[in-house]
Order: structure tokens, then C-alpha cells, then sequence
């Protein structure tokens, strides 16, 4: 029996990994995790090893966050964006201890946590734009310390469109608040319009006295005599289907037009 030497069956078994650039390489084996991370390029594995690999960049995750503030009003903060990356010396202790899948299993819940423990300090009504800069710089802090232990290091996150929930109870106190506050506003000017209302009025009705204290002294019996009979005579003359004049009020003079 012949016998094929040692080394050409181990290069007959193995296979060839690549670590794209940017990344580590994690070799895994029948005795677990590697001491030592793979760097960029091709390397030989034995033929029962396998390589995960680890993103050393910057890497982006958005994530829709909601927490309580410290009035009880549920704060939603959508597509907020989280940056965090490996620590490139301890992929590692990461492989061994977490995993490439250490975004779902570490990062996204300890940042959920943070969020909660930092706006539960914040009333709603403080949270304009400095008060969001003050909470993204607590929630990075907190998720920083927290992170670290694990080999991550995470850089920060930025709360787009942080805002009370529509659909909470406390959103709905606020808009029932701000409509009390328009109506209160509305009923203290209330009296000012009805003072400017009847201030109009009574000029009207003093244009209207002196108006007639100037027509009454030319007005005469003969006059409204005449304007009577020019009265009835527009009335024969309209364009009616039917017109009755009694005799007893039936003037002495009828103008007809042509």
C-alpha cells in the first residue's frame, strides 16, 4: 500500500477564504475561534474551518425608537440613524463571546435602553432642538459605556423626527389643551369685537338720524301725496301676472308708461 505524504493531503483538503477589504477575518475550527483575526486577502483554511467575517468601518443602522418622557407622553423618534463599528484588536473576543450577529443580539437593544433611561429624565415641552442635542449626546454616552465591555465602539446616533405619538393619549391631551387655549384666547376678545361692533352701529344709526333731521323739514303731505301715486304707478306698469287696485285706495292721477 502506498501511502500519499502528509502534506500533500492537507493542501488537497483545504480551502481558500478572502477577507475583503475593510474587514477582518474570524477563522472558526473544530476548537472554536482562532487567537488571531485574518487580514485582508486570500487565505488557506483547514478543511473543516470556516471564516466569519467583521466590518472594521463605520457602519450605519436606522431604527424606529419610541420611549416615555418624564411627564408620561410616548416620544417617537423615527429612521434615527446609529453609527458604531468593531474594535479592530478584539474581533476576536467579539466572534467568541457575541458573534457576527451582534448588531440584533447587542447593539440595537442597549441603544433602546439608553433612549428609555435618557428621555425618561426629559418633559416633552423640553425636548425642542436643544434639548435633542442634549439627548443624543446622553443616549451616545450611555450606549458608549455600555458597549465598550463588548468590543464595540459606538459613535452616536441622531434622533430624526423625535416627536410626541399621534396616537397616544397624551398627544390627544395636548390638542384638546391647545383648543381650550384658542378658546380662552377667543372669549377675552370677544367683548372688544362686540365694543367695535355696536361703536359701528351707533355711527350708522347717527348717520342715519342726521340723514333724515335734513330730509324731514322739505317733506310735505303734497310730496308724499305725489311720491304715493308714482308708487302705484310703477305697480300697474310692472310685468305682474296679476294686479288688483281697490277703489277706496285707488289714486286720482295714474302715470302710465309707454
Amino acid at each position: 500500500m502506498r501511502l500519499t505524504p502528509a502534506p500533500a493531503a492537507f493542501f488537497a483538503l483545504s480551502a481558500c477564504a478572502t477577507v475583503p477589504s475593510g474587514q477582518a477575518g474570524v477563522l472558526l475550527g473544530t476548537s472554536g475561534v482562532a487567537p488571531e483575526a485574518l487580514g485582508e486577502g486570500v487565505h488557506f483554511i483547514g478543511p473543516l474551518a470556516e471564516v466569519e467575517t467583521y466590518d472594521l468601518r463605520a457602519q450605519e443602522e436606522s431604527e424606529d425608537l419610541a420611549a416615555l418622557s418624564a411627564d408620561g407622553v410616548m416620544l417617537e423618534a423615527h429612521a434615527s440613524v446609529m453609527t458604531f463599528h468593531p474594535v479592530p484588536a478584539e474581533v476576536e473576543a467579539l466572534a467568541r463571546e457575541i458573534g457576527p450577529d451582534y448588531y440584533q443580539m447587542l447593539v440595537r437593544p442597549e441603544v433602546r435602553s439608553a433612549l428609555r433611561g435618557v428621555l425618561a429624565a426629559f418633559p416633552a415641552d423640553a425636548l425642542d432642538t436643544p434639548g435633542i442635542s442634549r439627548a443624543e449626546r446622553e443616549v451616545t454616552e450611555a450606549t458608549a459605556q455600555r458597549l465598550r465591555p463588548y468590543h464595540i465602539v459606538f459613535d452616536s446616533i441622531s434622533l430624526r423626527t423625535l416627536r410626541i405619538a399621534p396616537t397616544s393619549a397624551g398627544y390627544q391631551a395636548i390638542l384638546a389643551t391647545g383648543v381650550k387655549e384658542q378658546e380662552a384666547i377667543a372669549a377675552r376678545q370677544l367683548p372688544e369685537l362686540a365694543r367695535r361692533e355696536a361703536e359701528a352701529r351707533r355711527a350708522a344709526a347717527r348717520g342715519i338720524a342726521e340723514a333724515h333731521a335734513l330730509i324731514a323739514p322739505t317733506i310735505s303731505p303734497e310730496i308724499l301725496h305725489d311720491a304715493a301715486n308714482r308708487a302705484w304707478s310703477r305697480l300697474l306698469t310692472a310685468a305682474s301676472t296679476h294686479v288688483e287696485v281697490r277703489p277706496h285706495a285707488q289714486p286720482y292721477v295714474l302715470e302710465v308708461q309707454p
